[in-house]
């Protein structure tokens, strides 16, 4: 099965609209491919839905939070990189990318998709990675 590694921007973006992203993350807890976390990508995350234009609910955050760890498998990154001079916090999704064997980073992030791919892992879109799970028996 897919190991994939959602970027923070996708979770985000699954989690507060209806469109692609939460059509990807479904899939992952569908069982579809295996959803790879880290501590570093959920306290990322955490953090940007606490933002008030999100206008989301503690409790919503909590139950939201919950159900990305009991779906996920939340590895623990041990691997320190530098390879996104541009954006180093960017270097948290490939770090988890490798401690979790992850097969692929699906992200909107323009300085990660430019990767293509690293060590192996894939980098790419959202739709792109539908596409690739079509493809799938």
């Amino acid at each position: 099965m897919f190991r994939v590694v959602l970027d923070t921007n996708v979770l985000v973006s699954a989690i507060i609209s209806d469109g692609k992203s939460r059509e990807l993350l479904k899939k992952g807890i569908a069982n579809q491919y295996s959803i790879v976390m880290s501590d570093l990508i959920l306290k990322e995350l955490i953090t940007v839905l606490r933002r008030p234009k999100f206008d989301l609910s503690e409790d919503e955050l909590q139950r939201t939070i919950l159900a990305l760890i009991r779906t996920a498998e939340v590895v623990n990154v041990k691997t320190k990189i530098k390879v996104v001079k541009e954006d180093p916090k960017d270097d948290m999704i490939i770090e988890t990318a490798i401690d979790g064997c992850a097969d692929t980073i699906v992200t909107g992030d323009n300085h990660l998709l430019v990767l293509k791919c690293f060590r192996g892992i894939k980098v790419t879109t959202v739709e792109n990675m539908l596409a690739s799970l079509q493809t799938l028996p």
